[in-house]
C-alpha cells in the first residue's frame, strides 16, 4: 500500500444512468469532486529490474501508474504523484498520467478509476507479469492486459487479450492511452502524410496549411486541444523526445495489430493550462500518445469519409502484443523494434546514427548510399547505452542504414517530411489507403442504403432505440432490404422480441436460404424460442461460411451438451477451435462436457488452456467449485466450501455481483 494525496469523488449517483445514457448500463455515474486533498491508500503493485520500474494500480482501472529508467531517474511513462479524480471519463471520474487501457466505446473506460481483478506472478522465464482485466458490462466483453516485465530488458510488454462470448456482433473500440511530459523541448516522432479529425476528415501531417511544423510541442501554441491520429506511414512505432534532457520515449507494435497512433495535446492557452491546476498539484502538463486497433476515435459528423464504427464479431477473441520503452541520449527516434531503437540524423558530411538496445547484444550496423554499401560495422550494445557511429553520405544522397539483430531499418525520404526515415515493405514508405470519399458517391447511394449504413453506425455506438428508428424507415421504403431485415432482426435479438426477430430472420431467409448471416440470427432466435430442430438446422447452414463458423459450431456444441450428446459436444467444440484456436467459448464448453463425462484429466487440460489464454477467468474456479461439490456426500450443498471461497475471493472488481451473473448466464 502507498500513502498517496487523493481528492476523492463521491458515492454512485442513485438515479439510474439509463436516465443520462443508454450505452452504459448496468453502470452508474458518480458526480461529486473533492476540491481538497486528503491521505488515501492505494494499492501499488511494482515491478523492476536492474533497468526499469513499473508501477500498476489495480485499484484504479488497472492502469500502469508510471515507468522510471533507474539510472537516470527519467520517467518514461508520466507518472501523476497525486489521485485527483475529475469529471472526465464515460462515468465521471478519471485520474491524468500512467497508461489507461479503453475498452467499449469512445471514452474513457466505465472501469478507469475503480477497482478491476488483479494477480501477480513470476513466470519461468523470469520474468515479472501483472495481469489487470475487467468485463465491459455493457457489451459483456472481457478484457485482460499482461503487464509483462522482463528480467533483462529496458521495455515492458502488455499483452491483451479481449474476446466477445455473446452471439450478438458488439462495439469494437480500443485505444492504450499513455501520458508524457509536455514540455517545451518535445520532439514527436511519429511517422506519416496526414492525420484524421475524430470526424474523419484528412489534414496535411507533420506540416499544416499554415507551414507550423506540428510535431515541435512548441508549436501548437494556437486553437485550442489537438488529437492528431496520424495515418499514411507503413510503420510500427511511434514517440517522442526531450532533446534539452536528451531522452524519450516510445511505443512498439506490428502495424497491422495497432495501425492507430493518436497524439493528444491540451491547448497551449490557459484552456489547457487550466486542466494541469484540475488534474495534478507538482507533476505538470502532460501530452498523451495513444495506441489503438482503429485509425481513429471517430466521432460521426457531417463530414464523409470512409472512418466509420466498428463491430465485434460474435462469439470472436482478439489478441495482441504491444511494447512501452524509453530512450536514452539517442537524439530522436528514427525506428523502432520490440529490442531497441535507432536514430539517424544528417550532420555536416554525413550520417550520425545512433543506436540502442533494450537488452545487451552484438550486432552490426550497415549503412548504403546511393545503392551502394559505404560501411558494416560490428557493435557491442548494452541495454540503455546508445552508441554512435557516422557513415559518409554525401548531402543529397539517398541512404539506408540496417540493424538486422534489432530488426532495425531507416531510410532516406527526402521528398516527404513525414515519411523520412520509413523504409516500409519493399521500398514503399507510405500506403495508399483512401481516407476521403468522392463528394459523388454518398449522394449517388440510394436511400434505402444510406439509412441502413446509418442505422449500423448508431448501433455499433450502441444507439439502439436510433438504429431501429432508421432501420425501420430503410424497411418501409424497401419492404425486402436484406441488410435493413438483419439489423432489426438483431436489435430485436438483442432486446428479447425474438417472436419478431424470428419473423425478420425468415423474411431474409426467404431472399437467400444458404445466407450465413441470416442462418446465424434465426438459429440464436430459434433458441432462445425453444424449437431446438430449427436452431441446429440454421446454425449448421450458418458453419459453412468460413465467417461464422467458429461460432456456428460453438452453439451447435451448446445445443449438444444440454441434450446430453457429450460426443457431438466435443465434435462442434473441437471444430470451433479448428477456425479460432484461441476461443475461450469453445473450450468452456468442452469443459463442463469433461466434468459432466467424469473426465477429471480431460476437464484438467481444458481447464489449463483457458487459463494460459486467461489467467483471470472466473469460469474455471466456479468449474472446480462445481466438481468438488458434486463429488460432496450426495451433492450435499456444503462440498466444496473452499472452491467457493476461492471463487468469490477472485473476483476483485467493481461489480462482483455481476461476475457472477455472468457466470450464471453462462450457465
Amino acid at each position: 500500500m502507498r500513502v498517496l494525496d487523493t481528492y476523492p469523488f463521491s458515492d454512485p449517483n442513485p438515479v439510474p444512468v439509463l436516465a443520462t445514457d443508454r450505452r452504459l448500463y448496468p453502470y452508474h455515474t458518480f458526480e461529486g469532486y473533492a476540491v481538497t486533498s486528503e491521505p488515501g491508500e492505494w494499492k501499488v503493485v511494482t515491478m523492476e529490474n536492474d533497468l526499469i520500474e513499473v508501477f500498476v494500480l489495480p485499484e484504479v482501472g488497472g492502469k500502469v501508474w508510471g515507468a522510471v529508467v533507474k539510472a537516470t531517474g527519467h520517467e518514461f511513462i508520466y507518472r501523476n504523484e497525486v489521485m485527483k479524480f475529475r469529471d472526465i471519463a464515460l462515468r465521471g471520474p478519471w485520474t491524468s498520467g500512467g497508461i489507461e487501457f479503453n475498452f467499449g466505446v469512445i471514452g474513457h473506460t466505465p472501469a478507469t478509476a475503480t477497482p478491476v481483478d488483479y494477480l501477480v506472478r513470476e513466470n519461468a522465464d523470469g520474468s515479472v507479469s501483472t495481469i489487470v482485466g475487467a468485463m465491459d458490462l455493457p457489451s459483456r466483453t472481457p478484457w485482460r492486459v499482461e503487464i509483462r516485465l522482463p528480467p533483462d530488458r529496458a521495455a515492458f510488454e502488455t499483452r491483451v487479450l479481449w474476446y466477445n462470448p455473446t452471439p450478438l456482433e458488439q462495439p469494437y473500440y480500443n485505444w492504450m492511452t499513455a501520458a508524457a511530459f509536455a514540455r517545451d523541448d518535445l520532439e514527436l516522432f511519429v511517422p506519416g502524410n496526414a492525420y484524421l479529425e475524430h470526424s474523419g476528415r484528412t489534414r496535411p501531417w507533420p506540416e499544416d496549411g499554415e507551414g507550423r511544423f506540428l510535431s515541435l510541442y512548441r508549436n501548437n501554441a494556437f486553437g485550442g486541444h489537438k488529437s492528431y491520429h496520424v495515418v499514411g506511414a507503413l510503420n510500427d512505432f511511434f514517440g517522442g523526445y526531450y532533446h534539452d534532457e536528451d531522452y524519450g520515449w516510445g511505443h512498439w507494435a506490428p502495424h497491422e495489430e495497432m495501425p492507430g497512433r493518436k497524439m493528444w495535446l491540451w491547448a497551449l492557452s490557459r484552456a489547457g493550462g487550466i486542466w494541469e491546476e484540475l488534474l495534478t498539484d507538482t507533476d505538470g502538463q502532460y501530452v498523451e500518445f495513444q495506441a489503438g486497433r482503429l485509425h481513429a476515435q471517430y466521432q460521426p459528423g457531417a463530414h464523409r469519409n470512409p472512418i466509420s464504427q466498428a463491430g465485434f464479431d460474435p462469439l470472436s477473441a482478439s489478441r495482441w502484443n504491444e511494447w512501452w520503452f524509453p530512450l536514452e541520449g539517442t537524439g530522436g527516434l528514427t525506428d523502432a523494434s520490440s529490442r531497441g531503437a535507432v536514430h539517424v540524423e544528417r550532420v555536416s558530411d554525413g550520417l550520425r546514427v545512433v543506436v540502442q538496445a533494450f537488452g545487451a547484444t552484438a550486432d552490426t550496423v550497415a549503412a548504403w548510399s546511393g545503392g551502394e554499401p559505404v560501411g558494416a560495422r560490428p557493435v557491442a550494445l548494452e541495454p540503455l547505452e546508445p552508441v554512435a557511429l557516422e557513415f559518409d553520405v554525401a548531402p543529397g544522397r539517398p541512404w539506408r542504414i540496417s540493424v538486422p539483430g534489432l530488426g532495425l531499418e531507416a531510410c532516406s525520404n527526402a521528398d516527404d517530411a513525414g515519411l523520412d526515415g520509413v523504409c516500409g515493405f519493399g521500398g514503399e514508405p507510405s500506403v495508399s489507403r483512401p481516407f476521403g470519399t468522392n463528394s459523388e458517391a454518398w449522394a449517388a447511394l440510394p436511400e434505402t442504403d444510406r439509412l441502413v449504413f446509418e442505422a449500423r453506425e448508431l448501433a455499433r455506438g450502441r444507439r439502439h432505440a436510433d438504429a431501429r428508428t432508421l432501420y425501420d424507415r430503410a424497411l418501409a421504403a424497401e419492404p425486402w432490404n436484406r441488410d435493413a431485415l438483419l439489423g432489426l432482426g438483431t436489435l430485436a435479438l438483442r432486446s428479447a422480441r425474438h417472436e419478431e426477430g424470428l419473423a425478420l430472420a425468415r423474411r431474409a431467409l426467404q431472399l437467400d436460404t444458404y445466407d450465413p448471416a441470416a442462418n446465424f440470427l434465426a438459429g440464436n432466435l430459434y433458441l432462445t424460442l425453444g424449437r431446438r430442430a430449427d436452431a441446429l438446422d440454421s446454425f449448421g447452414w450458418a458453419a459453412r461460411s468460413v465467417s461464422h463458423r467458429a461460432a456456428a459450431r460453438i452453439r451447435l456444441a451448446e445445443l449438444a451438451l444440454e441434450a446430453g450428446d457429450m460426443a457431438e459436444t466435443r465434435r462442434h467444440a473441437t471444430l470451433a477451435l479448428d477456425h479460432d484456436r484461441v476461443s475461450i467459448p469453445a473450450r468452456e464448453v468442452l469443459a463442463i462436457a469433461a466434468r459432466l463425462g467424469r473426465d477429471d484429466t480431460g476437464a484438467a487440460r481444458v481447464q489449463a488452456e483457458i487459463l494460459e489464454l486467461d489467467p483471470l477467468n472466473h469460469f474455471v474456479p466456479a468449474e472446480l467449485y462445481l466438481a468438488a461439490r458434486a463429488e460432496g456426500s450426495g451433492g450435499n450443498e456444503a462440498a466444496g466450501g473452499a472452491e467457493a471461497r476461492r471463487l468469490t475471493a477472485s473476483m476483485r472488481s467493481e461489480y462482483p455481483g455481476q461476475t457472477l451473473l455472468e457466470l450464471a448466464v453462462g450457465y
